[in-house]
């Protein structure tokens, strides 16, 4: 059984990344402008769901924010595992 994250949200992606089985996500929308695409995706995990927003440039992530309802957004500037996080998902999208 994987790791819950915590209420806070303290080392969400942490977690998620060492318990990418458990974690599923579906891409709502795509858009590409100047060569930069931009993504929203539905995610959950155990028993959290929230979305995923990340902007691609070149490839790797500019910006993301990713709300799992827990009181608190996680975005590029305060958890530096997102850009791992952002990468997986949009790798597998495109594959």
């Amino acid at each position: 059984m994987a790791k819950s994250i915590p209420s806070s949200g303290a080392g969400a992606v942490r977690i998620i990344l060492k318990n990418k089985d458990t974690f599923h996500f579906d891409l709502r929308e795509k858009k590409e402008d100047n060569g930069k695409q931009s993504y929203l995706f539905d995610v959950y995990y155990e028993n959290t769901t929230g979305t995923l927003n990340v902007l691609m440039d070149n490839g790797k992530p500019v910006i993301a924010a990713l709300n799992l309802s827990l009181g608190k957004v996680i975005t590029l500037s305060n958890d530096t595992n997102l850009k791992k996080l952002c990468n997986y998902v949009v790798d597998k999208v495109n594959v």
